[in-house]
Order: C-alpha cells, then structure tokens, then sequence
C-alpha cells in the first residue's frame, strides 16, 4: 500500500476539507482579517491535516503488513478471521464482524464436505474388500478347473483385481501416511513379487523377463513399490510389440540414488505425449489405439504416491523402439545399516 494510494482513497476527505478551507479564507476576508493571519490559519489548518493522514497511513499500513504476515503463515488460509486482530475504528471492527461469521460459514462448509469426503472414502473401501471375496472365489474355482477357457477367466480376473486395486490406493492416496511403512527393503524380492503377480500375463502375452539385478536394499515400502511396478509391467504388456516382446529389470547408482529401471521394447511413446503420461487421465495416442483398455490413472497414481514417499518416477522412449521407467529412491546411510 502506496501513500498515494491511501490519498486516493482519501480524496472525498481531502475534497471537503479544500472546500471548507477555502470558504473560512473568504469568510475571514470579507470580515476585513489580514491576509497573513489567514494564511497562517490556513497553513496551520494543511499542517494538522497532512500529519493526521501520515499517521494513519502509518497505522494502516502497518496493521495490514501485520495481517498479512499472519496470512501467509497460516496452512489454511481461510482461518485469517479466527486469528487476525479487529481494527480500532468502528467499521475496522464491523468488517472483522462480518468476516469472522463469514468465516464460520465456510469453515461449517468444509467441515461438512470434509465428513462426506470421509464417508465416500469409507465406503469404497469397505465396497473393494467386499469386491475381492468374489475375485478370489472365482479364481479358486477357475484354478481348481482348468482349461484353456478358464486360463483366460483368471487373466480378466487379474485385469479386474488390478482395476480395483487401483480404485483402492486411490481412495487412500491422499492419506497414505496412515498406510505406509518406510524401513529397509530388498528391491530385488519386491519385483520378484511384482512379477510373480503378473506372470499369468506374461505367459500370455509370451513376454520375457530379463532381471538382471542383485540384492539392492533401499529405505521404501515394499506394497507401495510393488503396486507402482504392477502398474509399470500392465503397461509394458498393453502397449507390447506383436512379438518377441521382452521386459529387462536393472538397477544403476547415481549420487545419492538408487535408479530402478523398468524398460521394454514395446511400441514406445511419440515425444509429444512423453511430457504428459503422468497427467490425470492423458492416454496419449498409444491409448487411443483400437482395444486399448487405457485410463490414464495408472500413472498418475504412480507419480502422485512416489511425491508422497519421497521418491521419483520419470520416463524415457522412442517411439517403436524402448519404454524406460525409471523409480528414483534416495541412497541413504540408512540403507547400509
């Protein structure tokens, strides 16, 4: 806030004032008072004004860069009544008033929304588990038989598994803390994992695996990374070449990092999509293939979780050539313990 600005503000004051001035310096005039005498009123009169608004311009000024203070300290930001001071002038105090109840308002809203959010979320979890019973169930039945029918129910079984999965880590995506457990974990049995539950589809597909990896230890949660590689091998095999498709699996050290490194020679991704995999729904022209099943949230599922546990997720390709996945984990002292 500008001095010259709070005068613009002012001007019906200053307005009023310059006219009630120039009315008593002709008053004082006509009533034959020497002309110094009326300038010194005048003068005076100029003095008094221009100190009243240098300090409440000070005042003001001060209050706002204050308030503003506050403001930029607080998380939620709508909670500026709850906590900022009423001015001293009458309307000041009026207008924290009704902010302040206004406030209340919206802090009633969200509470609300807040509670309905809680509710859904609820709800869909506890609809996922209930989804599950009849997923394994009717898995247990196609195992116990088998046919080449049945093989192919247990893959669309997986795919569906896979679907809910992700509806499930979605729900709880934005309070993953409560869910995860950072500790020490062997990568190389945590893709083992991953792979073991998409070896139905890799038979399928006729894709081979190359890992080539030793024992690799970072600090993550082993069903968190596990989820992020399912999602990483479901594209590898949607988006696979018509044969010899092939997925190699390795890690390489950088400063501080530990890259794991997902890469297949699948279809690949054209440079003006390679920017946006990671975007909420985006699935590209790869995606918008005839049969493709993409929903672009697998992704940005993987992008979102990795910003939650402090790791990194990046992608490198050529079109027809190569897809490079690559999960970054921080190389901690922690690890070499």
């Amino acid at each position: 806030m500008s001095f010259k600005d709070y005068l613009k503000s002012r001007a019906s004051v200053l307005l009023i004032n310059g006219a009630a001035l120039l009315v008593l310096s002709v008053y004082l005039l006509l009533l034959k008072n020497p002309g110094a005498a009326v300038v010194v009123i005048v003068a005076g009169w100029f003095l008094v004004l221009a100190i009243y608004f240098f300090v409440r311009f000070y005042s003001m000024k001060k209050y706002f860069e204050e308030l503003l203070d506050v403001l930029d300290g607080l998380d939620q930001r709508y909670l500026i009544a709850e906590v900022m001071k009423p001015g001293k002038r009458l309307e000041d105090r009026l207008y924290w008033e009704i902010l302040r109840k206004s406030n209340k308002s919206v802090i009633e809203k969200i509470h609300s929304l807040e509670e309905e959010q809680k509710n859904y979320k609820e709800y869909i979890e506890s609809w996922i588990h209930e989804v599950k019973t009849p997923i394994t169930a009717a898995k247990l039945i196609c195992e116990n038989h088998k046919s080449p029918q049945t093989k192919q129910i247990l893959t669309e079984l997986d795919v569906i598994e896979n679907e809910v999965e992700k509806v499930l880590y979605y729900a709880r995506m934005e309070q993953v803390h409560k869910d995860y457990h950072i500790h020490r974990v062997n990568l190389k049995d945590v893709v083992l994992a991953a792979i073991r539950d998409e070896k139905r589809h890799f038979i399928q597909c006729g894709m081979v695996i190359d890992l080539d990896m030793e024992d690799t230890f970072v600090s993550a949660d082993e069903k968190w990374v596990e989820f992020m590689l399912r999602q990483i091998f479901s594209n590898s095999i949607k988006y696979r070449r018509e044969s010899e498709g092939k997925i190699k699996i390795y890690v390489e050290r950088g400063a501080n990092k530990i890259f794991l490194i997902v890469e297949d020679n699948g279809l690949g991704i054209v440079p003006e999509d390679l920017g946006r995999i990671f975007e909420k729904g985006f699935t590209g022209k790869n995606g918008r293939r005839d049969k493709s099943r993409a929903t672009g949230i697998g992704l940005y599922l993987c992008r979102r979780l990795c910003q939650k546990l402090g790791m990194g997720i990046s992608c490198d390709s050529w079109p027809g050539s190569y897809t490079k996945m690559i999960l970054t984990f921080p190389d901690s002292d922690f690890n070499r313990i």
